[in-house]
């Protein structure tokens, strides 16, 4: 169109003055010293990036722990139990152990006839039996047999098996002469297991059932049943009325049934199996109950089992399909497997063996006894490969040289040995070792810590001795593979004990530490006084905490992170304050900061976050605190607190090299005063970014700490110009308090742009990615 009058001419002189002056303060506010500009560079801070990665944390049947197929798996094959304790023999000699420690009591006679061998003294691998045991006064004593050799100040680890109890993980119930016990003459031929519950109800008006509860936790049904289920067992009618009555139901108001059935059986072992299709809508939060019940006779009941049958059919795993898809979306780098309830007071044996072959197991008195039955290392191996992470695999720390043997074969040698034979029968020939780059392997879970007490060597230079065999043996057993990392952990900087255990550890690869943030929160009269320490803890801890003294104790060795998260379980702040800060977007922005910095200025590659599962956690206060899960409910459909969402945003731009990112113009700072946990910081930086190439994708991860004020960037692209397109990803949330407990507040969105300049709100994380 043609503008012919002098008023139009007028309005484009206009239009071209308003361009200019546009574009001059464009020219301007990219090279003012009040815009921040970063520019990702080519200088590589670290090769092939691992992506952050998590602990998959314990089984529960009340909360998002419930990850297994099986519904009711804590004890479906109604096992034994199974316990394997460490002792410190501060007195004694010869036939004699005392161990004056605290929290080291077992009920008396608890170990007689108990199997006993010094994992560290003069005399390695003397082995004998447990004559007697007990507390006296304030020390657990024990008595041998002849010809073990203990020594004052040797370390012993002691295992026993106990056969019986095999309702445990169940809720008996019962009327009239009614019992239950264990049977392990009569059993099935396809069983894995040692023992089955024999139910005996004979006498007229007895009656004998065994109960199952999963979905129980304060006021939340974290497993939503859609789809069809099958109720599945092996059973035997051994007297009386051969009918077996078995029901499903959600007790909701009303009580709704979704099966309820009389199964007659057979003189004879036979597998049982009754299906039912149920579809949940909005409920309200109540258990499900699963029950198998006898009237008038007696039966043998084996391999209970609770499943959906029509799933995802590609999910070849022990887990559910909500499970995997959690772990997907995460894309962790690594998954750590930490049996600190059952699988750390187990044997390899039991660890390698099937469900209905594994007995439960324990190693701490204040658990004794245990019922459920733990994660196996082989069904751990599977999820890892399903989900495209790195096992780390935590270790029984009582473990002997022959298990470790049996271990490394399993994982990488021939099917010529017991351990790759047994290998072979589960469906796996090849070695373990060429399904992964490297396969993480750690003795015990924080040895040192007296909580633990029952696997903890707490004398340093012990645990490094005890150690240093396991990893030999497991080198030597693995033969050819060469991808083993052997990992040690330790209480952060701690000089001595890390010089003393790495100076006799010498085989371990690995100094692995669990820097938690934010253990007390004693003020929180507004925002800055309870996020502002938060969000300046991360580079406090690397600027002026024990990161620094950490790396340098580990003396070469790779330094790892096998737990990280908050730990506020001190302080006096009230649950409702806690409540507003550890399931917060900014806890979930501070976390995965922490684990970045980590990363870039300390070289640490292989970070946990902890844990996948757990709603809450009661402090010894009593008050109950949102950690340490980061899943609300499992699945696609279900909530993720901001600690996984962050972490899941990490992990996008995690693929490549870290690179350096050069900042320039305004880098502005504030002063964070002293706060909660004694975090005060001179100068914390208000920006923070993270750069990573791969071939010619660009990604960027940054981080605006301010709480009240948005800050402006600019990506500094040679020769790209100003209209390279850019994926834009960002954590958003309201406010820095925005969680997604009960309603959906903090979420992860994508848009494109064409800008080279973005505006970071407060307290978030934001990632771009162009290709060059």
């Amino acid at each position: 169109m043609k503008i012919r009058t002098a008023h139009g001419r007028w309005v484009i002189a206009a239009l071209a003055l308003l361009c200019a002056l546009a574009l001059g303060f464009y020219s301007r506010a990219q090279n003012s010293p009040a815009v921040t500009h970063l520019r990702v560079t080519n200088e590589i801070l670290m090769p092939s990036v691992t992506r952050l990665g998590i602990n998959l944390g314990e089984q529960n049947f009340y909360d998002s722990g419930q990850m297994n197929r099986n519904l009711i798996f804590r004890n479906p094959g109604f096992e034994g139990l199974a316990y394997r304790s460490i002792f410190h023999c501060q007195q004694g000699g010869q036939r004699t152990c005392v161990d004056t420690r605290q929290g080291i009591q077992f009920p008396a006679q608890f170990w007689k006839g108990a199997a006993v061998e010094v994992i560290d003294g003069q005399a390695v691998g003397s082995r004998g039996v447990v004559e007697s045991a007990g507390t006296i006064g304030n020390s657990f004593n024990f008595t041998f047999s002849a010809g073990i050799q203990v020594h004052a100040g040797d370390w012993i680890s002691v295992y026993k098996g106990f056969y019986g109890e095999p309702t445990a993980g169940w809720w008996p119930k019962s009327g009239g002469e009614a019992s239950f016990s264990a049977e392990r003459a009569d059993m099935p031929r396809d069983t894995d297991g040692r023992q089955v519950l024999r139910m005996t109800a004979l006498q007229r008006g007895a009656w004998a059932q065994i109960t199952s509860y999963f979905d129980s936790y304060e006021g939340i049904n974290f497993v939503r049943l859609q789809g069809r289920y099958r109720l599945s067992f092996k059973a035997k009618n051994v007297g009386g009325g051969r009918m077996l009555h078995v029901h499903v139901a959600r007790l909701a108001p009303g009580l709704v049934r979704y099966l309820n059935r009389e199964i007659p059986l057979t003189g004879t072992w036979a597998n049982y199996s009754e299906e039912f299709e149920v579809h949940e809508g909005e409920l309200p939060p109540a258990a499900v109950e699963v029950a198998l019940a006898v009237t008038g006779g007696e039966v043998l009941l084996d391999d209970v089992a609770l499943e959906r049958i029509d799933g995802d059919p590609a999910n070849h795993t022990v887990f559910r399909d909500e499970v995997l898809e959690s772990l997907r979306a995460l894309h962790p780098g690594v998954l750590r497997m930490m049996g600190v309830g059952e699988g750390i007071g187990s044997t390899i044996d039991n660890l390698l063996a099937p469900v209905g072959g594994r007995v439960r197991s324990g190693y701490m008195s204040y658990y004794a006894p245990t019922e459920d039955i733990s994660i196996s290392i082989p069904e751990f191996l599977e999820l890892c490969h399903e989900v495209d992470a790195e096992p780390w695999i935590t270790l029984p720390a009582a473990l002997s040289p022959a298990e470790a043997r049996k271990l490394a074969e399993y994982l990488a040698g021939p099917e010529t040995t017991a351990g790759g034979a047994l290998r072979r029968a589960q469906g796996h020939p090849a070695p373990w070792t060429q399904s992964f780059p490297t396969l993480h392997l750690e003795l015990g879970n924080e040895t040192w810590n007296t909580i633990y007490r029952g696997q903890t060597i707490e004398d340093s230079a012990a645990f490094g001795r005890r150690a240093n065999l396991i990893f030999s043996t497991l080198r030597s057993a693995a033969r050819s593979a060469t991808n083993l990392d052997l990992i040690v952990g330790t209480n952060f900087a701690d000089p001595y004990r890390n010089r003393a255990m790495l100076s006799a550890a010498r085989e371990a690869n690995t100094l692995a530490i669990a820097p938690y943030m934010m253990m007390a929160v004693n003020h929180w009269s507004n925002d800055d006084e309870l996020f502002g320490p938060l969000l300046a803890e991360p580079e406090m801890m690397a600027r002026d905490g024990f990161m620094r003294p950490t790396q340098a104790s580990a003396n070469g060795r790779a330094l790892a992170v096998y737990e990280v998260n908050l730990h506020t379980t001190q302080g006096t702040a009230p649950a409702a304050v806690l409540d507003r800060l550890t399931p917060s977007s900014a806890a979930g922005i501070a976390v995965v900061s922490h684990m970045l910095r980590m990363m870039r200025d300390f070289g640490v590659r292989n970070q946990a976050l902890f844990a996948l599962p757990q709603y809450q956690f009661k402090r010894d206060d009593g008050t109950q605190v949102r950690l340490w899960g980061s899943v609300v409910q499992m699945g696609n459909e279900g909530r993720k607190r901001p600690q996984f969402l962050a972490e899941s945003l990490a992990n996008r731009a995690l693929r490549g090299n870290l690179v350096r990112v050069a900042l320039s113009g305004a880098d502005p700072t504030r002063d964070q005063p002293l706060g909660n946990n004694n975090v005060q910081l001179h100068g914390q930086h208000l920006l923070d970014a993270y750069g990573v190439r791969e071939d010619k994708q660009v990604r960027l991860i940054v981080f605006n700490f301010d709480l009240h004020q948005s800050h402006r960037v600019f990506l500094d692209r040679a020769g790209q110009g100003h209209s390279m397109g850019t994926t834009v990803t960002w954590l958003d949330s309201s406010s820095p308090a925005s969680k997604n407990e009960r309603v959906t507040q903090v979420t992860i969105q994508t848009r494109s742009s064409v800008e080279n300049g973005i505006t970071l709100p407060p307290c978030s994380m934001t990632v771009l990615e162009w290709r060059e």
